[in-house]
């Protein structure tokens, strides 16, 4: 074959190549834009294997994020934002696919490129903050506890809501050949189906929801009245065969009410505030029956899909209602549950949280009529990927949640558990520092029917005590030794929702008697002796350990420098003695377990006497108030 041959081949298989490649974008482009994102994932792989596209990178990457797999999104979009004609948009879809994958530092890093570009996205500065925060959703690990439920046969399953002995939950399937599929995600629609348990606990094959409910697209989620015959349920927007599309070619969802009749869901009936041109989904009907709870993006809302509120008043539904700013952000809400408690639960991507959709909870306050300040419930129901569609059981302590933690969406019972609290501490010898051992810990619960209740602990060799505390409750902690001072700590765990260990630590000093103890920072007026606040403030501490110890009997005693004449210094001195006994019987202080005495600058703790120049902090050691135990009463 000569040159001019091969020559001829070449240009032919270059232009049949180009040709191809042209094909493949062509055909790619129009699947992303019709939706069609499993198909387009296929062709435009097939494309980069042959050349290096940028927007066919930039649309694959798009498609994997729409279909909601990060894993194979981040590495591509890891690539992109490094293109020169990258819309900053990739940089924040990269930072949130870090965010799935735990790593925390890297999309701090790109949440901070992106924001300098487009400063006031609100959602990238919630997720930044976020992301410096991330240590605050894991403070309490033990308040639920998972466990997935598995159903071999199905992809994907959400939306799960009790209903009877089981759940009603939304599923895909894989599909066989030929069988009709999503050409958004590639497998079967969506359809509704109930689970129950059997008598061992262990659920069974689940079952295709009787009916004309399930259709020939989506379905699902779905909320049921009390009495289990009224459904509402989310479904595409078709009629007969056909999906009907928005002015923007976009198929929406739709709310459908349904009854059961003859064990069959039939007699639907589309709810009036639904539209071609907008979506409305994931209905949650009140314990009342009387507010229905779903989302939207209709016009006029805060962000990508919103919660709104619809009344009935008898005969139909009312103008729904945006559930306001407190709970809509910028972001996507979803998911609405409320339960019969009033607490009002909702996933969403935009408030503080983990990555992807987190559950919040919050509740009407009537009086203020705001929605009170929304709280994330934290891992491990929270995860750094997808968590939603929170629902608990009549018992409020069990419950499900739906997650792709695991990579495709499942549901996941839970089980409630309330906070753990302790007190915790070490009591040490004073002045020594060494631990002390068989010191008696008294815990009185003063809270409730639980009134004066009083448990008791001894510390171990190494000082150390633990005991539990209940929630909601007040406690005294008293650390107690014969012939050493008792002390107290005062600990709350009311209004505590995390799991915490109080940590009060003792330090027993010895009763010795008649050995002074200066009391620091009691301070007179000049040639005056009634107790300033200043002065009460510490009194009260001596209050406060009179308290502990009944038993004592003390002396007051006020000592002043040598400045001034001696009879003057030791009148002033008493009667300063004597105003701190008053001020401790009104403040309860029985006055027989009570003596004072003025020393006047008899007895001096340094050479500062008459006519001997001192400096002032030099005579301020020496007007000082002391006490003194003068009798343990057995």
């Amino acid at each position: 074959m000569n040159t001019f041959k091969l020559y001829i081949i070449g240009i032919i298989g270059i232009l049949l190549l180009s040709s191809c490649s042209g094909y493949l974008l062509k055909k790619a482009n129009k699947e992303f834009n019709n939706y069609q994102y499993s198909s387009a994932i296929q062709d435009y792989s097939k494309l980069l294997k042959k050349e290096d596209n940028h927007q066919a990178r930039i649309n694959l990457a798009n498609c994997y994020r729409l279909i909601n797999d990060p894993e194979k999104a981040e590495p591509i979009y890891e690539v992109i934002v490094n293109y020169p004609e990258s819309d900053p948009i990739n940089t924040f879809y990269y930072a949130k696919m870090l965010i799935s994958k735990g790593d925390y530092q890297g999309a701090t890093k790109w949440l901070r490129y992106y924001l300098n570009q487009i400063p006031n996205d609100v959602v990238a500065q919630m997720l930044l903050a976020s992301c410096f925060s991330v240590k605050s959703f894991q403070r309490d690990t033990t308040l639920f506890t998972l466990k997935q439920i598995n159903f071999p046969d199905f992809e994907s399953m959400f939306g799960q809501v009790p209903y009877k002995k089981g759940v009603v939950f939304t599923a895909d399937k894989k599909v066989n050949f030929n069988s009709q599929k999503d050409s958004w995600t590639g497998k079967s629609y969506y359809d509704l189906y109930f689970a129950e348990k059997d008598q061992d606990g262990h659920w069974l094959s689940p079952q295709l929801l009787k009916g004309e409910i399930n259709g020939r697209y989506h379905e699902g989620p779905a909320t049921f009245n009390e009495a289990g015959d009224v459904v509402y349920f989310t479904r595409s927007n078709y009629y007969k065969y056909n999906l009907r599309k928005s002015s923007k070619n976009e198929n929406n969802l739709k709310l459908f009410s349904a009854k059961l009749v003859n064990d069959k869901w039939e007699q639907l009936q589309e709810l009036p505030f639904n539209s071609d041109e907008y979506s409305v989904g994931h209905p949650c009907l009140s314990s009342d029956e009387k507010t229905l709870y779903f989302i939207s993006d209709m016009p006029g809302g805060e962000g990508k899909t919103d919660i709104y509120s619809s009344t009935f008043d008898g005969t139909t539904w009312g103008k729904p209602q945006n559930l306001g700013k407190d709970i809509n952000t910028p972001g996507s809400e979803m998911f609405p549950y409320m339960a019969n408690d009033g607490t009002f639960y909702f996933s969403s991507d935009a408030h503080n949280n983990m990555g992807g959709l987190d559950v919040f909870a919050t509740s009407y306050d009537t009086k203020s009529k705001k929605w009170l300040q929304v709280e994330n419930l934290n891992y491990p129901l929270n995860s750094n990927k997808d968590d939603f569609a929170f629902v608990l059981d009549k018992d409020n302590k069990t419950g499900y949640v739906s997650s792709n933690r695991n990579s495709d969406d499942k549901i996941y019972e839970f089980k409630k558990h309330d906070p753990t609290f302790n007190v915790i501490g070490t009591v040490t010898v004073k002045g020594k520092g060494v631990p002390f051992e068989d010191v008696t810990i008294i815990l009185i619960d003063e809270t409730g029917d639980a009134k004066k209740a009083k448990r008791t602990t001894q510390t171990d060799k190494n000082g150390k005590y633990k005991m539990k505390l209940n929630p909601e409750s007040d406690f005294i902690v008293y650390g107690t030794k014969e012939n050493y001072f008792t002390q107290s700590a005062d600990v709350s765990t009311k209004g505590r929702k995390y799991s915490e260990d109080y940590v009060v630590d003792f330090t027993l000093d010895q009763i010795v008697i008649d050995k002074p103890i200066v009391l620091e920072n009691i301070y007179y007026d000049l040639d005056k002796w009634q107790i300033r606040p200043d002065a009460a403030k510490e009194l009260d501490k001596l209050v406060h350990l009179l308290n502990n110890n009944p038993n004592i009997n003390i002396e007051m005693g006020s000592h002043t420098d040598s400045r001034a004449g001696d009879h003057y210094n030791l009148v002033l001195s008493d009667k300063r003695a004597k105003a701190a006994v008053e001020y401790l019987v009104f403040k309860g202080i029985d006055a027989n377990r009570l003596k004072y005495k003025g020393y006047g600058e008899t007895v001096l703790v340094n050479r500062c006497l008459n006519n001997v120049e001192c400096t002032e902090d030099e005579h301020q050691k020496n007007r000082r108030t002391e006490f003194k135990v003068t009798k343990i009463n057995k």
